[in-house]
């Protein structure tokens, strides 16, 4: 871990900046951005989101810099929301990851140019469509989908049986794919240049950054090696033990805002500089 200054800052989305109950984006939280983002340092949201819900909280929330989302499959300017990376799953692995889900009598969704797909619509589908304003298009056989190279296949399944899945799977693809656990009761596989660790380095790049110059927010398994990767990486709120214990320190949640309190604290500890 490094003690700056601080460069950039990169945040998870759900359990870090909003609840995951109501979604809320607290004034305060908005405010704190506001005075990073003024001073032209760089604020990016890092989620296992699609890009049409992160995009929206990227808006509200007043992000400034490249928005990563799918896990880190996708990368999207900040300001034009045009695509500026893009990594696919090839057919293979995409067909291999829907039979074993299936053979597994998972639900399966496929996601596709942004569009959901799935074999059938039950209420939490419902439900997820409308939160994340997402289109969700009911399709017989999910396996033709595989020759569109998707973003993601994801399955979902109860928490309690969730990790067996994903430790077979992982097994079954190997390097073919990016196998990440976000939430107890999902499995997303993803191509095997995703990860928010992947995106990350490529945006560091990109901008002539070094891991050292990051901060970064998160509290679940798909934030643990971007906590780890940062100079300076946080834990919070209802974090996963393995992020809590890779993480500098762990702070609230957002019902307690605990990212906006420390945005203030590193404001005004001058800790926050930024790089021409």
């Amino acid at each position: 871990m490094s003690n700056g200054p601080f460069s950039a800052i990169v945040s998870d989305i759900d359990g870090t900046l909003l609840t995951r109950v109501n979604g809320n984006i607290s004034p305060r939280l908005k405010a704190a951005v506001a005075e990073v983002t003024n001073r032209g340092i760089p604020f990016s949201i890092s989620t296992g989101r699609m890009r049409r819900s992160a995009w929206i909280v990227h808006q509200e929330i007043g992000a400034n810099a490249t928005m990563i989302c799918y896990q880190g499959a996708m990368a999207v300017d900040a300001e034009t929301n045009t695509l500026l990376k893009h990594e696919r799953l090839d057919e293979a692995t995409a067909a291999e990851a829907i039979h074993f889900f299936k053979s597994r009598e998972l639900d399966i969704r496929v996601y596709v140019d942004d569009d959901v797909f799935v074999s059938h619509q039950d209420e939490e589908d419902f439900d997820y469509a409308q939160r994340n304003h997402a289109k969700l298009v009911k399709v017989d056989d999910l396996f033709p989908l595989a020759n569109r190279e998707p973003t993601v296949v994801l399955g979902i399944s109860p928490p309690n049986e969730m990790a067996e899945h994903v430790h077979d799977i992982a097994r079954l693809l190997g390097s073919a794919a990016e196998v990440t656990h976000s939430l107890p009761h999902f499995c997303e596989v993803g191509s095997p240049r995703a990860g928010k660790v992947r995106a990350l380095q490529w945006l560091a790049e990109r901008h002539g950054l070094e891991p050292s110059d990051y901060i970064t927010f998160g509290d679940g398994l798909g934030d643990l090696e971007m906590v780890r990767w940062a100079g300076r990486g946080y834990a919070v709120g209802n974090a996963h033990p393995m992020v809590i214990d890779a993480a500098h320190d762990h702070i609230p949640g957002p019902d307690s805002e605990g990212v906006a309190i420390e945005l203030e604290r590193l404001n005004g500890s001058g800790m926050l500089t930024r790089q021409d």
